[in-house]
C-alpha cells in the first residue's frame, strides 16, 4: 500500500515523538534530585521533557500548569476526551487538571518491606516505585549509573548492607553492568510468574498490523489476546513514512526475561537497561518487548522493535514458544519451532 507524503506538521510531530523514545536520559552521571513521591494508589510519571496540564481533557482548553520529565503526579482516573493526536483520546485526571495519557507512564509507589536474601544464582526483580537511582556503590552519595524506572525487569545477584545501614540489592545484567539500589525498591518476580500459558497448544501465532498499530495472539485461528503497539518507522529523503519493523513471516528464535538494549550514537542513540519480556523474532534483532520509557501506544515510536505495555509483554512472553525457565531466563533455538510472528503492512 502506498504511503502518503507527510506534511511538515506531521513530520515534526512524528519526529518529536519518536526522538523522545530513543534515549533514556542520565546514564553514567548525575540525575536531578529525586523528589518525594505524592501519595495515591495510582500515580503517573511524566515521560516527555515537558507536558501541559489542561483545564479539560482537550488541548483546546486552557493550560493550567506544566510538568517536566520524571515528575510524578497523582492519577485520579482516566477519562475520554479529544487527544492531542488521533491515535489516543485517553487523558489522566490529576488534582490540577488533565494530562494527555501518552505523556504519562502509569506507575505505583509500592516499596517492599522485606528485602530477602538473594538465592544462589540470583533472582529476577522489577522496580516497584516510580523510579530509584542505581548507584556505583551501595551508598546514597555515590555516583548514579542509571535511573531505574517502574516495571524495569532486572537481575539481582547480591544483597548487601549499604553505608546508610539499609539493605541494598546489586543489579548485574548481561552486559556486565553492575549497580546498587535500596532493596525496598524491588519486587521479587516469582518462578510461577514465568510459567507457560496454554502449554498444550501447539498452534500459536502473533499477528502484527503496522497500519493499525496493534497485534493479536492467535491459537489455532482464534484470537486469545489483543494489544496496541508502537512499531518502528523511518522517514525517507522525500519525507515519507517507511516501516522498519521487518515485514513478513518471522519465527521467534530467542526469548529473554530481561535485556539491556543500546545502540546508535550520542545524538540519536538509546541506552535501555532492564527491558523486560523480550521476544526476538528477526535476524536484525527486532523484538516484541515491554516498554517503560513511553505510554504512547497506537503510533510508531521505535527503531524497529514492537513496543508493548509491561503487562502485555509479560503475557505474550509466557504464552509464546519456546518456553523459558526462570533461571537463567534466556533461551535460544534453531529452526521454525518458535511462535510465528506475522507482520503485515
Amino acid at each position: 500500500m502506498a504511503r502518503a507524503r507527510l506534511s511538515r506538521r506531521e513530520f515534526i510531530q512524528v519526529g518529536a515523538l519518536a526522538g523522545a523514545a530513543f534515549v533514556v536520559p542520565r546514564p553514567y552521571g548525575a540525575a536531578d534530585p529525586a523528589l518525594p513521591f505524592p501519595e495515591g494508589d495510582r500515580l503517573g510519571r511524566v515521560t516527555e521533557s515537558e507536558t501541559e496540564i489542561f483545564a479539560r481533557p482537550t488541548a483546546e482548553s486552557r493550560v493550567v500548569g506544566r510538568r517536566s520529565f520524571d515528575e510524578v503526579v497523582v492519577a485520579e482516573r482516566q477519562v475520554v476526551g479529544l487527544g492531542i493526536q488521533p491515535h489516543n483520546h485517553l487523558w489522566v485526571e490529576t488534582p490540577e487538571g488533565f494530562i494527555w495519557s501518552s505523556h504519562v507512564q502509569p506507575v505505583r509507589n509500592a516499596p517492599n518491606a522485606e528485602v530477602i536474601e538473594v538465592p544462589a544464582g540470583g533472582m529476577w526483580t522489577e522496580i516497584s516505585v516510580p523510579y530509584v537511582d542505581g548507584r556505583t556503590q551501595p551508598d546514597p552519595t555515590s555516583p548514579i549509573r542509571y535511573r531505574l524506572y517502574y516495571s524495569m525487569v532486572l537481575n539481582v545477584d547480591e544483597r548487601v548492607v549499604g553505608s546508610d545501614g539499609g539493605l541494598w540489592y546489586r543489579v548485574h545484567d548481561e552486559n556486565g553492568i553492575r549497580m546498587y539500589a535500596p532493596g525496598e525498591s524491588f519486587r521479587v518476580i516469582l518462578a510461577e510468574e514465568v510459567e507457560v500459558i496454554s502449554p498444550g497448544v501447539e498452534e500459536k501465532d502473533i499477528y502484527v498490523d503496522l497500519e493499525r498499530q496493534d497485534l493479536s495472539a492467535v491459537e489455532a485461528g482464534v484470537e486469545v489476546y489483543y494489544a496496541r503497539i508502537s512499531s518502528g518507522y523511518a522517514i525517507d529523503e522525500e519525507g515519507r513514512l517507511r516501516w522498519n519493523t521487518p515485514v513478513g513471516n518471522n519465527w521467534t528464535w530467542r526469548k529473554m526475561v530481561s535485556r539491556h538494549m543500546s545502540g546508535g550514537d550520542r545524538v540519536s542513540g538509546y541506552d535501555l537497561p532492564g527491558v523486560g519480556w523480550t521476544i526476538l523474532f528477526s535476524g536484525s534483532g527486532a523484538a516484541i518487548h515491554s516498554t517503560y520509557w513511553h505510554n504512547d501506544f497506537g503510533t510508531p515510536r521505535s527503531r524497529g522493535c514492537i513496543n508493548v505495555r509491561p503487562e502485555d509483554g509479560k503475557w505474550l512472553f509466557r504464552w509464546s514458544n519456546p518456553p523459558v525457565p526462570y533461571r537463567p531466563g534466556d533461551v535460544t533455538i534453531q529452526g521454525y519451532t518458535g511462535t510465528r510472528v506475522i507482520v503485515r503492512e
